[in-house]
């Protein structure tokens, strides 16, 4: 890959911009960077569609795989929150969460399912959330406001009954969880969430880099 100097002068952009992308693409796994050595670009990325390691809508994540993605939400409402997640996720007791279904499909097959937990902050109208939208943004307009991570726990289970029926796979297969916390900028829980991911319809990747 060209130097600092040749992509500034090709780019027409400042040095400290330049530096500043190769730090992302570096963060992200495109590149390599090695004092007093060449920066090279990973090839492999060109064989990466889904990463585990990167939170995006799972709209956007079927998309990538070249497939044509749509969403139903066989399931939403307004509850409160449980005394065991108020302790366990450190919301307030008495909250109202939205609790919602959502079915995420590849060309017409279903691929995902996500049960989202969403905390609704006092004076959110209960019909300003809007199950149909990214959880992310879900849990913004819900008052948590920007959310800036999402502490992930994968795991590998059996298919349940319910999630054979919704994703069209065999009870009791394999199939990869991801549980999920999202934080909101004031370190507040916005949501939690579980998702199961059918391993047929696409392969998860996380890229890692490895010594320096």
């Amino acid at each position: 890959m060209p130097g600092e100097p040749t992509l500034v002068a090709t780019l027409a952009a400042s040095r400290p911009a330049i530096r500043e992308e190769l730090v992302r693409l570096e963060e992200r796994g495109y590149i390599r960077r090695r004092k007093g050595a060449d920066t090279v670009v990973n090839p492999r990325m060109l064989d990466v569609s889904a990463r585990i390691d990167q939170k995006i809508d799972r709209s956007e994540l079927i998309a990538s795989t070249g497939a044509e993605a749509s969403t139903a939400v066989p399931d939403a409402r307004i509850d409160i929150v449980t005394p065991e997640e108020a302790a366990q996720y450190e919301v307030p007791v008495g909250a109202r969460v939205l609790r919602y279904t959502k079915v995420w499909s590849a060309d017409g097959v279903p691929v995902i399912r996500a049960d989202d937990n969403v905390v609704l902050r006092p004076g959110v109208a209960e019909e300003d959330a809007d199950a149909t939208q990214p959880v992310f943004e879900i849990a913004k307009i819900a008052g948590a406001g920007p959310i800036e991570w999402e502490i992930v726990y994968p795991t590998a289970l059996a298919v349940s009954r319910r999630d054979a029926e919704l994703l069209g796979l065999v009870e009791g297969g394999p199939a990869l969880s991801l549980e999920s916390v999202g934080v909101a900028r004031t370190g507040v829980t916005a949501y939690w969430a579980s998702e199961l991911h059918a391993t047929n319809a696409f392969q998860h990747t996380v890229i890692r880099s490895v010594g320096k």
